[in-house]
């Protein structure tokens, strides 16, 4: 008869096997070796949506922070490895790893390229691409915090402000004359005005109104922005804006570019969403989307150059009959806030919102038609992979990923999702973006299901 002490090694034995077999597993994340904040260096690049809330905040409170997830020095191992961070837009953040990459373009999951930025939350042949270059793990696409886009305004030449109308100073937009600019169907000042008149000199009447084109001011570069920009207009108008194309279908490629009626409306383009802004700033007659961080970091478009009773400003929103929101929960003023998402409703197409996992697709997620909050909210998110060493195709040695970066990856995808004190989403929150949303139910938590995405961080 076995001994109780030799059952009780036989079934550590059998434990470790089937956990060793479980980590070998596709899918599986590798257990670190490594403690909390023994990593290496790492770069993250993509999403221009996160630049100033990646760069400015998460980026240096990383190291500073006093916060449990944070590595100043004093948590874990004591280290501080540094992250930072490039904006390139999110299309040329998810090409870098291998969706729609250009011919001699290069694709690395390493210390240059440890995670991903975007908004354009990878659909299934996306996620397929990224994971073709593994010889096993899988994509895990992390919500990270809920940024709000603004409408920018520049009023025709020689008008100076608006006045009447649901928001007096600035223009309050139906959800479908948005829709109408930005497809090239309305096209003319005078069709967008919602009651509201425009005063100003000679140049500013009613009659050259009606001939004033609008100029649509999009994203010269794949934009993630622009990707729940489309969405949100696809919520608005479900039918096809292009031939063959809805606005969801529009938006989803990494390079989304292409606009309706180009060529009877042309658009003009700027490089990133403060490309955008600037490109708005600058030009009477234009109409361009932007995250309002972006917005409120140019200075033309806050008092005392911008903002309402001035030419220059962002529009109120309808998301309601008859009921207009404000992208930011302080208004237009210099002083940063929260983006105005905290109560936003979302939806998965179809499917159940959130997805349950964060190796799930998310996609199909955009916000809700009618609601009694802010309409373009979306939810930007940061890839990282489960198995960082299975991701070596194409690469040398030297650039393949390793257990010291994987570590910081996981290190800080966890601090931006960190709460309390120093915690990365309280660092988002009165910075021009919102926490990502949570429920008691930890099912329908989006913060719990993206904590749970990082545990699966491995190498």
């Amino acid at each position: 008869m076995m001994s109780r002490s030799a059952r009780r090694i036989l079934s550590a034995c059998v434990l470790s096997a089937a956990v060793a077999a479980a980590l070998a597993a596709p899918g599986a994340a590798s257990a670190f070796t490594l403690v909390q904040c023994e990593g290496g260096a790492i770069h993250g690049k993509g999403s221009s949506a996160q630049k100033l809330l990646q760069i400015n905040i998460w980026n240096p409170q990383f190291n500073t922070s006093a916060n449990g997830k944070a590595c100043n020095g004093t948590q874990g191992s004591g280290g501080k490895p540094a992250v930072t961070y490039t904006s390139t837009g999110s299309g040329a953040g998810m090409e870098s790893w291998g969706v729609e990459t250009k011919a001699g373009g290069e694709i690395r999951f390493g210390k240059e390229n440890a995670f991903v930025g975007t908004e354009i939350a990878p659909n299934k042949k996306q996620s397929e691409e990224i994971t073709s270059h593994g010889a096993a793990g899988a994509l895990l696409t992390i919500p990270v915090a809920q940024p709000a886009i603004a409408i920018l305004i520049h009023l025709p030449k020689g008008c100076e402000k608006a006045t009447g109308g649901p928001a007096p100073g600035r223009l309050a937009m139906k959800d479908s004359t948005v829709e109408k600019i930005f497809q090239g169907t309305a096209t003319t000042w005078s069709k967008v005005l919602n009651k509201a008149k425009l005063v100003g000199n000679s140049e500013c009447t009613k009659s050259l109104l009606s001939k004033a084109p609008i100029s649509r001011v999009v994203r010269e570069d794949g934009s993630g922005t622009t990707d729940a920009y489309m969405k949100y207009l696809g919520v608005v108008s479900k039918k096809e804006v292009a031939p063959g194309k809805t606005w969801s279908q529009l938006g989803e490629v990494a390079n989304n570019t292409t606009w309706p009626n180009e060529a009877e409306h042309p658009v003009l383009r700027g490089n990133g969403g403060g490309g955008v802004v600037k490109k708005v700033a600058e030009t009477p007659g234009s109409v361009g989307y932007a995250n309002v961080a972006d917005a409120r970091a140019n200075a033309a478009f806050v008092p005392p150059a911008g903002g309402s009773e001035k030419a220059v400003f962002w529009a109120v929103v309808e998301s309601n009959k008859e009921l207009y929101v404000d992208p930011s929960t302080n208004g237009e003023v210099a002083t940063v806030a929260d983006s105005n998402c905290a109560e936003t409703l979302y939806t998965n197409g179809k499917k159940k919102f959130p997805p349950p996992t964060t190796t799930e697709l998310w996609n199909e997620v955009t916000t809700s038609k009618k609601q009694k909050n802010y309409d373009i909210c979306y939810i930007t998110y940061d890839l990282a992979l489960t198995k960082y060493s299975a991701f070596t195709k194409g690469t040398t040695v030297e650039e393949a990923p390793t257990e010291a970066e994987a570590r910081t990856v996981a290190d800080y995808l966890g601090y931006e999702l960190s709460t309390g004190t120093g915690g990365g989403q309280e660092a988002a929150a009165g910075n021009d973006y919102a926490k990502l949303p949570t429920n008691e139910n930890p099912t329908l938590s989006v913060l719990k299901i993206a904590q749970e995405g990082v545990s699966k961080v491995g190498f």
